[in-house]
This record gives C-alpha cells, structure tokens and sequence, in this order.
C-alpha cells in the first residue's frame, strides 16, 4: 500500500499519530503538498462523509478523522505557502456566522495562497459586520465564504445582503462554498461565484484576474 493511501485509511480510522508521520513521511519523499492533499485527505474526507451518510460513523468517529486531518493539513501548511511576495489578488476568508467547521476552508485557503493570493483568514463563526469591516480595511478583492450545514446557508445570504447595504457588493468578488451549495443556490443569492471543491474555487478566482488584467 503507497503512502497516500496509507494517509487516506489512517485519517478514515482516526489514527492521529499514524496519519501525521505519514504526511510528514509524504513530505521527506517529496511529493507536492496538492497531491498529498487531492490524493490522500481529500479522499479520507470523502470516505467519512459517506461513513456518516450511511450511519457507520457517529460524531465520536467524525471528530477524530477531523482532527487527524487539522493535524495533517497544519504540517502541509508550511510546505505549501507561496513564498514570494507579490500577489494576483487579496482575499478575505471565513466561515460564516453560526457553523464551526474549518477543515473545508482550510483547504481551500491553502490552495488558494499557493496560487498567488495572499488570504486573510478570519476563521469560524464570522458575522457579516466583520467580513465588512475587514473588506474595507484589506481593501480585498475577493471574499470566500464557508459552511457545512444547510442551516447555516442563509448566514451567506445574510453576509451579501449586509455587502449591498454597505456599499461594497460591487466593487469585490463574492466566491461561496460548502458542502450544501450549488450553483443554483449561489445564484439565488448574489454570489458571484461557487466553488465546487478547492481546485474549482481556485480556478474560478483565477479566471477572474485574468480576465480584469486583458
């Protein structure tokens, strides 16, 4: 068994201790931080979700596999920061208010500072008047929003509603996603953009800047 599916079946189990000597043994072999990702995290992510769906895994499983994975992903981070200073675009980045997960954003934020915009993380439980505020003093460009659950969706459509009364809904980008969102979802409220997973939010974000520097 390669070291990647090594990592998916130890972050599946909750194997903390297992799945972050491999991650850091994917490492030391010099396999790309994205791949580690796409190829084993990503993968165990699904694999749990799927576990949760069917009612073979319970919280108790869930928030084990979640840890190994913070764990797995906060050894990658360093490895995986674009270095250099200058930046496509600057982005502002949370969970919205009411949901607590950041596994999801983590990813997508690592990805995104890789490609060559520099984040602002506000990390979990973000109302809108702080994605405001920290709008207009970053002077972002872009602002990625986050959940998981369908009871938190409508705080998205809250946050773009807050952007409008703000004045600022046209002068950035609004990029959403998450577990429950779709592209008929996002439309509903305004976003300017889904991200289907991380690879896809990226290439959305991209495609914008490119598109602004023609």
């Amino acid at each position: 068994m390669n070291l990647l599916r090594q990592l998916e079946c130890a972050i599946i189990k909750g194997n903390v201790k297992r799945a972050t000597a491999i991650t850091e043994a994917c490492l030391a072999e010099g396999r790309p931080p994205s791949l580690i990702i796409e190829q084993g995290i990503l993968k165990a992510m699904d694999a749990v979700g799927k576990k949760w769906k069917t009612y073979e895994y319970f919280i108790p499983n869930v928030l084990v596999s979640a840890m190994a994975t913070k764990l797995c992903l906060d050894i990658l981070y360093h490895s995986f920061k674009n270095p250099g200073s200058q930046f496509l675009a600057k982005v502002v980045a949370g969970t919205v208010q009411g949901d607590i997960h950041d596994i999801g954003k983590n990813i997508v934020v690592m990805f995104m500072e890789a490609a060559g915009f520099k984040v602002i993380d506000l990390g979990v439980d973000v109302p809108p008047e702080i994605f405001i505020k920290t709008i207009k003093k970053e002077k972002a460009d872009i602002l990625l929003l986050s959940c998981l659950y369908t009871v938190t969706m409508h705080a998205m459509e809250d946050t773009i509603i807050a952007l409008k009364k703000a004045g600022i809904k046209g002068k950035m980008k609004t990029l959403i996603g998450g577990a429950p969102i779709t592209q008929e979802f996002a439309d509903s409220i305004g976003a300017d953009g889904f991200g289907a997973d991380a690879l896809e939010g990226v290439q959305k974000a991209k495609e914008w800047f490119r598109a602004e520097k023609k």
